[in-house]
């Protein structure tokens, strides 16, 4: 009987453990990205994001432990993630690298550089090496959430018996929905002898996503998804003149798309709130931020013709920015308008 037990608690245990080292299913807290459609038999295994940061994408053969010659550096929100692909298909990197820059060329993207092979990617020197967010192990452990994380974060290392068509690269960029995505894939066959890991393939993803300064790119459909979503719409090219509440012209457009939109939802209440950099004093920001808010609110019910009843100004001047005030680009992200769901 004490036999039987003590084969019934191993055999416990070895079902635990090959739980702990499975792939599936998501890691807790994680989100899949709209962008990119999880490929046959993957799970989501790490996963971090932040409001806003800076990424550099080599966007050519990586030559030095500098990096690559050619390289391009994006500001917003990012995202960060690792899919497992439990490859008992036997996929190789290359189909899996072909999916998902077909994937994206079918929505408009455009593959700004693409590389097969290490040999390709980064010659004698390591990816990691000269970019670390692509698969440094001391990077990927900070991750918010990391299934077992003593595990999977070896899970984009090289391998010595790694050959060169283990790993694949490419950098996308394009627009949907209001939004520029600059989204970089690296894809690794792991050749490790550990178990769950071995021969899967492993695809790291950053994605940076920027507010679309282009008019154009806004609609009303775009609108009711961020506040549907969200709870509110945030403006970057409702623009004043410097130091003013003069609306620039071109802001119109951008304007009159607003009024559509609450048109189409009159049983619904909204905040303008506007935003400032830290540019001159904080008393001055606040009531330079109402006074462009109330600036929109008078061209949503003078010129458009939205119910006053609908819509209510407010500044809070620079109190709550979207990013740091010591860089231009900071403070451009930082001035801005939005609207709030009540």
């Amino acid at each position: 009987m004490k036999f039987i037990y003590t084969a019934l608690f191993a055999c416990i245990s070895c079902i635990a453990f090959s739980q702990e080292r499975s792939i599936c299913p998501d890691v807790e807290g994680a989100t899949n990205h709209p962008l990119l459609e999880k490929y046959k038999n993957s799970c989501i295994v790490a996963y971090t994001e932040s409001k806003f940061n800076a990424v550099t994408f080599p966007i050519s053969k990586i030559t030095s432990k500098d990096g690559a010659l050619k390289e391009i550096t994006e500001e917003g929100k990012v995202i960060n993630l690792i899919y497992g692909i439990e490859n008992t298909e036997r996929a190789t990197v290359l189909e899996v690298q072909r999916n998902y820059e077909q994937a994206l060329k079918n929505g408009n993207f455009e593959i700004l550089y693409s590389a097969f092979g290490k040999k390709e990617i980064s010659g004698y020197y390591k990816i990691q090496n000269a970019y670390e967010t692509f698969g440094e192990v001391d990077v990927i452990k900070e991750y918010q959430y990391l299934k077992s994380k003593s595990y999977f974060r070896f899970s984009m290392s090289p391998h010595n018996s790694n050959v060169n068509t283990d790993d694949a690269y490419f950098v996308a960029k394009g627009k949907r929905e209001g939004k520029i995505y600059t989204i970089a894939l690296f894809i690794h066959y792991n050749r490790t002898s550990w178990e769950g890991l071995k021969d899967n393939i492993f695809v790291l993803a950053q994605i940076v996503e920027q507010e679309d300064m282009e008019t154009g790119q806004v609609s009303a459909a775009s609108i009711e998804e961020k506040i549907k979503n969200e709870g509110k719409e945030v403006f970057h090219n409702i623009l004043f003149d410097f130091g003013s509440d003069n609306l620039s012209q071109d802001s119109y457009t951008i304007v009159e798309t607003l009024s559509e939109y609450l048109k189409s939802n009159p049983s619904q209440k909204y905040y303008i709130v506007g935003h400032t950099d830290n540019v001159g004093s904080l008393a001055t920001n606040q009531t330079l931020s109402e006074k462009r808010a109330k600036a929109v609110l008078h061209a949503l019910t003078n010129k458009y013709a939205v119910p006053l009843s609908q819509l209510s100004a407010h500044g809070v001047g620079q109190l709550s920015p979207l990013a740091i005030n010591t860089t231009e680009e900071g403070r451009a992200l930082n001035r801005r308008v939005e609207i709030v769901l009540k």
